[in-house]
């Protein structure tokens, strides 16, 4: 059987190098062990066997050089089941170790797994000092800073006061929704860590119900418009049902009188083919009916418009006479309606006001409301567009103010010469 010494140069030099790699890992697993297990007896199994190594290869190395020696003459074979039992014993610590590496929770670990969550979290103490903050923390905060958090403290005044360029709304639970669609819930909780007061800073993915409550605003928005449009149809059509009667009772009227004068005419030719009480009596009440000349609530000018604005939640607060001249009532109740129709669906208020003012020349009357501003770039359209064609076309005039209050301004002239031909769009 061939010794170490008889084996090649290049053959040596390989047995060296293999004792010298697992040299490396017994070296690795001692500082695994100190990291991980710290376990005493097997950092000192590990020692040795990393000594034991080192002083075989100085050993053979030696002898190598000196050309004799007792492992020279050590046959090859047991050389290499030296190092295969060297190798074993260093992957066998090493796998070891690995494990211990996942079974045993550190620091480490727990920051890898925090870095996992969907969750944005940040630790801080009183002052601004972050304890812990995982990577979900660290993003939101650059996208909406800039930078990663270095004051916590500072970084939650911004979002909570509503500074940051996505800020949806501040306060104690502030939220903020990126261009990329995405929305977040910030929450501060106060807790103890050792003894000592620390603040817990999370950020919660809300993207799905941010987005489903957008789209339910949207959807209530359209169904408040359907709404609207609905009542508004239903005063159109309790208003045609009003006119239909009065028009059956104007011809109740004119058939009374009808045969009133035809029952008067027989009387007149042959008095002993008519029943005189009869035809008194015909006559007593077709002149009480024209004697009452005081007109039903219904048959005022503007009820309908007001019941439709009362039907809507909206509140008409009236000051002034408005004008009675049947030219000028369309256009009026027209403009009522657009004002009332405004305040619901673009101003979201309550309460409309419009006030009337006679003048040599005419009218002035002047709509406002209680609801929100409008829009700095917000312009005429629709109903308002309409309305000034018909005002414009019986020489009157309309100017819309939108700040800093929304106010609309009419000037109609008391008298009209020519025929309106009136078209209400809705």
């Amino acid at each position: 059987m061939s010794s170490f010494i008889s084996l090649g140069e290049s053959q040596r030099s390989v047995l060296i190098l293999w004792m010298f790699l697992v040299e490396c890992v017994f070296f690795l697993d001692i500082i695994l062990h100190l990291v991980l297990d710290k376990k005493l007896y097997r950092i000192i199994l590990s020692l040795s066997e990393t000594l034991l190594t080192l002083i075989l290869i100085q050993s053979f190395l030696y002898q190598m050089k000196m050309k004799s020696g007792f492992l020279l003459e050590l046959p090859a074979a047991v050389v290499f089941l030296i190092d295969t039992v060297l190798t074993a014993a260093a992957v066998y610590e090493f796998v070891g170790s690995i494990k211990k590496r996942y079974q045993n929770i550190d620091l480490m670990s727990i920051k890898e797994c925090m870095d996992q969550l969907p969750v944005g979290i940040c630790f801080y103490w009183n002052g601004g000092l972050t304890k812990l903050v995982n990577l979900k923390m660290d993003s939101i905060a650059r996208k909406l800073t800039g930078s990663n958090i270095s004051d916590a403290e500072s970084f939650w005044e911004k979002i909570s006061s509503g500074e940051t360029p996505y800020s949806i709304k501040g306060g104690d639970a502030p939220v903020v929704c990126f261009e990329d669609g995405s929305a977040f819930s910030f929450s501060l909780r106060k807790t103890e860590l050792d003894n000592e007061p620390i603040n817990e800073l999370m950020a919660c993915d809300i993207t799905e119900e941010y987005r489903l409550t957008a789209e339910l605003k949207e959807k209530q928005k359209k169904a408040g418009s359907i709404n609207a449009r609905l009542k508004a149809l239903n005063s159109t059509i309790q208003y045609i049902i009003m006119d239909r009667e009065t028009l059956q009772i104007k011809i109740q009227i004119h058939d009374s009188f009808g045969k009133t004068l035809l029952m008067t005419k027989q009387y007149l030719i042959s008095p002993d083919k008519v029943d005189k009480q009869e035809m008194l009596l015909l006559w007593h009440r077709n002149i009480s009916l024209l004697k009452n000349k005081e007109s039903e609530k219904w048959q005022h000018p503007y009820f309908v418009t007001m019941q439709h604005a009362k039907s809507l939640g909206i509140n008409v607060e009236l000051n002034g006479e408005l004008p009675v001249s049947d030219k000028l009532i369309p256009i009026v109740d027209s403009a009522i309606t657009v004002h009332i129709t405004n305040v619901l669906r673009h101003a979201e208020g309550d309460t409309a006001y419009i006030s009337s003012e006679k003048i040599p020349e005419g009218y002035i009357l002047r709509f406002t409301n209680n609801g929100r501003r409008p829009d700095a770039d917000a312009k005429e359209s629709g109903g308002l567009v309409n309305l000034r064609k018909s005002i414009e076309s019986i020489g009157g005039s309309i100017q819309i103010n939108f700040t800093p209050q929304f106010e609309m301004v009419l000037k109609m002239p008391e008298h009209i010469e020519e025929e309106l031909k009136w078209h209400i769009e809705y």
